[in-house]
């Protein structure tokens, strides 16, 4: 009587296992499983990133990214900055200049000494009474020639903050005249001693609402 009891309890415990506990247990190991391959999924992609390129014949590939987000920031603007290798002085007439300069228009280095050979009327640029952060502007036919006042003396050095300044105060007289087409050096870079990469974002930002053409002259010599 006692082997049957323990034998008809063994056979209800078999049973509740089969369809209770079983099927859970089931269910459960296959959440946990689907838990871990979702986990593994989710994991964080690592990000690549590459050192600056070493050519001395290419920007850097953090100036060249951010060269290119900057184009496809503006690609459905009006506003283009493109770069080309070649001497700023044999840009259309269709476009006016611009180039960087001290307070006291001494312009006796760097590109600044073509500015003044050709145009001349340093008296005339003196007489404007502009100041650091302002801008100059001769004509010359139908264009304009726009020196950019980025610091109080010729052999001082500018800052980012002159530099937008004298920008937007170029943007407003770009603005009243109807000029949309614009050639520049690196300006600011060079001997004056900013970087490349932050005055383009500056040139970006000021002119990225501007129906505008900048054309940046590299000249490379051969």
């Amino acid at each position: 009587m006692f082997g049957r009891c323990n034998f008809a309890l063994l056979n209800k415990y078999s049973i509740v296992c089969k369809t209770f506990y079983k099927p859970h247990l089931s269910t459960a190991a296959h959440l946990s499983a689907d838990s871990a391959a979702l986990g593994k999924s989710r994991q964080p992609h690592k990000l690549l990133i590459l050192p600056p390129s070493t050519t001395s014949s290419q920007a850097p590939f953090h100036i060249t990214t951010a060269q290119q987000l900057r184009q496809n920031m503006s690609a459905d603007s009006k506003f283009k900055l493109t770069e080309v290798e070649g001497d700023l002085f044999s840009a259309p007439e269709t476009h006016s200049l611009a180039h960087c300069v001290g307070a006291d228009f001494a312009m006796g280095a760097g590109i600044a000494v073509k500015f003044k050979q050709i145009y001349g009327q340093v008296d005339q640029l003196r007489a404007q009474g502009v100041q650091s952060g302002g801008v100059a502007v001769l004509q010359d036919k139908e264009r304009y020639i726009y020196y950019l006042v980025t610091k109080p003396q010729s052999w001082g050095s500018p800052t980012y903050d002159s530099l937008r300044a004298s920008l937007v105060a170029m943007r407003e007289h770009m603005r009243k005249n109807n000029v949309h087409k614009l050639a520049i050096p690196r300006i600011g870079c060079g001997i004056d001693g900013l970087e490349w990469d932050k005055v383009s974002a500056e040139l970006c930002k000021v002119f990225d609402s501007e129906e505008l053409e900048i054309v940046v002259y590299n000249f490379v010599p051969k």
